[in-house]
């Protein structure tokens, strides 16, 4: 939308401005004041940027000389003038009209028609016109004919006066003129930020000059490629700046140059360069180029992969880290602080306590919010495989490889964070690859030659004690070293047991949360003497097997029953004595028992998984597997 502000130097001619205005369902901000005061006026405005300006007379005149923002004028028509000096004429046949900085036309014809002596007042300021004014209250009377100031001037002097008022008409083709000014304007600003931006989006160093070698185009590219700033080339001779551009030539020979390799000094480039012709004339050249390096291009391929890729993207944030307890504030806060920085972090942690929460927070509190978010478990893939995955590799690395080949995840993290879980389950090969990374920030792919920059912040994981990687040779020293500049032990939720409320609660699944409520605070004082060694990932999934029983819980049952069925390994690791099924678990309670054992089973690809998702050891699920099994025979 157009930002038009219309400057009034006096009431009326606001009040007809806005009718002309709303006639043509134009939108235009109105403010009073003349000449210094209608700048002030201009200058405390907040908001967008004012588009045009629309005033009259000398205030018009006045601000176009302030303001780089375009004056439209609402000229006074020599009607205008004629009906004012007419209605003067009544009053008085000696008449004084004041004039903005240039003396008006016709005065001498005017004079002849209507039979009038007309002298001209023609003032440069306020203080100006004042002065004129008091002066001719001096020499005699007059009638004054003039705007605001001038008809307020001449009442405080005792002369008579007549206001020049302005007609429908010509407010009404100011605001069209000013509408069609400021929408060209605003293309205009548009196709500039358009090219500005396509210019400094290309990796490509672009100049161009005109036909007389003064630089018009420097962009962004080209300032760091050259080392120098836009704003100390434009205008100047390409000579000048950039001694061996060899824009000159082409200028005089018409001939392009495509492909050159050349040395400018401060980097080994490719340039091309062309004329640019109209009609058969020369009236310019320009040049682009890049940096001999195809780092620059590797980047450009990575961002573009990047793109629009949710799968490198952090999820979590501080407040996704629940709890209330004391150990747990203290480690968001030394976490939130480790986030304002970009220095390596090692986090410690047994399985289960939130590292990649952690991580993830970090990163999404960090500057580097909007870019990816890399999270690589080296746990989990083959050692083969780990290399390729992390490095990338160039076509025909090895057997297998892609044609085109593959980024690798470290490039894939590139200007985000890279976090790389179960650290210490990297091989040692790789350790030392992984090393240089640390230290250059720089990639090498398998079976390639470029050496790839890359800008990454790591977070390390592992679930092994500082001393463990040490003696234990699971990582190795100088690449300990370099991982544990930042360091945080992820606390166990046994160290933070007045958090297991809040986790049980968050837990909860929406549609049940009523009936689970219940059930967990008569659980509470069992879940809060458990040592938890799955830590919250433990406790999640006892929440699940919660939910899923809820449904056939009896308020009067009693709760050490209900856990015998739901989470046996709490009661057996508190020592509590095991129920009696036959009286304390009622049959439909026992049947969404097998029920519930054989969906684990059946969603889990090993006994082991299924028995950990469930809390009970493998020989129990065996066991109550052969339970089940028989029943089903007998029916």
């Amino acid at each position: 939308m157009n930002r038009i502000v219309f400057v009034s130097p006096y009431r009326d001619l606001s009040t007809l401005a806005q009718s002309v205005a709303a006639g043509i369902d134009l939108e235009v901000e109105f403010y009073e004041g003349w000449l210094e005061e209608a700048a002030e006026i201009l200058r405390k405005l907040e908001g967008p940027p004012v588009d045009v300006i629309i005033s009259r007379g000398g205030t018009a005149k006045y601000l176009a000389n302030t303001f780089t923002v375009p004056v439209v004028r609402v000229n006074t028509s020599p009607y205008d003038i004629l009906e004012g000096l007419d209605e003067a004429r009544q009053i008085n046949k000696n008449i004084a009209i004041t004039t903005f900085d240039a003396p008006l036309l016709g005065l001498d014809l005017m004079e002849k028609v209507l039979g009038i002596s007309i002298t001209e007042l023609l003032f440069h300021s306020l203080e100006d016109l004042e002065e004129k004014v008091r002066a001719l209250a001096h020499s005699g009377e007059y009638c004054v004919v003039g705007g605001g100031p001038s008809v307020q001037y001449a009442k405080n002097y005792g002369l008579a006066n007549v206001f020049l008022r302005t007609n429908r008409t010509t407010l009404h083709s100011a605001f069209l003129e000013a509408d069609k000014l400021a929408t060209l304007r605003k293309e205009e600003s548009r196709k500039s930020r358009r090219l500005e931006a396509i210019l400094d989006a290309t990796y490509d160093g672009i100049i161009a000059v005109d036909a007389s070698g003064a630089v018009e185009i420097f962009n962004q590219a080209a300032e760091k490629v050259l080392e120098l700033d836009a704003a100390s080339v434009i205008g100047k001779n390409i000579a000048d700046v950039v001694p061996n551009s060899r824009l000159d030539h082409i200028l005089r020979t018409g001939l392009a140059e495509i492909g050159e390799l050349q040395d400018t000094g401060h980097a080994r480039i490719f340039t091309n360069r062309v004329p640019v012709k109209c009609d058969s004339e020369i009236v310019g050249a320009v040049a682009t180029f890049q940096e001999s390096s195809k780092v620059v291009q590797a980047e450009n391929k990575i961002r573009k992969e990047l793109t629009g890729n949710s799968q490198f993207r952090a999820k979590a944030t501080f407040s996704d880290i629940i709890g209330v307890s004391k150990i747990l504030a203290v480690k968001k806060k030394v976490a939130a602080n480790f986030a304002q920085s970009d220095l390596t972090i090692l986090l410690y942690g047994a399985s289960g306590t939130g590292k990649e929460l952690f991580a993830q927070s970090i990163h999404n509190a960090s500057e580097r919010y909007a870019n990816p978010f890399v999270a690589v478990n080296c746990g989990a893939l083959p050692p083969t495989l780990l290399e390729s995955e992390l490095f990338g590799y160039e076509e025909g690395a090895f057997t297998g490889a892609r044609r085109k080949g593959k980024y690798g995840l470290f490039e894939l993290a590139h200007c985000g964070t890279i976090f790389l879980d179960e650290i210490d389950a990297l091989p040692l090969e790789v350790q030392g690859r992984f090393l240089r990374v640390l230290q250059e920030r720089e990639v090498l792919r398998i079976g390639g030659e470029s050496i790839i920059p890359v800008n990454i912040r790591v977070i390390a994981a592992s679930n092994k004690s500082p001393e463990d990687l040490l003696n234990k040779n699971m990582i190795r020293e100088d690449l300990f070293y370099r991982l544990n500049v930042l360091w945080l032990e992820v606390p166990t939720l046994s160290e933070r047991r007045e958090d297991i409320k809040h986790l049980c609660e968050h837990f909860l699944p929406p549609g049940k949360k009523q009936q689970l409520l219940p059930i967990i605070a008569k659980t509470l004082p069992y879940l809060e003497k458990y040592s938890w060694p799955g830590n919250v990932r433990e406790l999640q999934n006892i929440v699940q097997r919660f939910a899923f029983f809820v449904d056939s819980f009896a308020q009067e049952q009693d709760i050490e029953g209900y856990l015998q069925l739901v989470a046996p390994n709490i009661l057996s690791a508190l020592s509590i004595p095991p129920v009696d099924d036959s009286h304390q678990i009622r049959p439909q309670v026992k049947d969404l028992e097998h029920e519930l054992i054989l969906r684990a089973v059946a969603e889990h690809d090993t006994l082991e998984k299924a028995a950990a998702y469930l809390g009970i050891g493998r020989s129990t699920l065996t066991r109550k597997l052969k339970s089940i099994r028989e029943k089903q025979l007998t029916i």
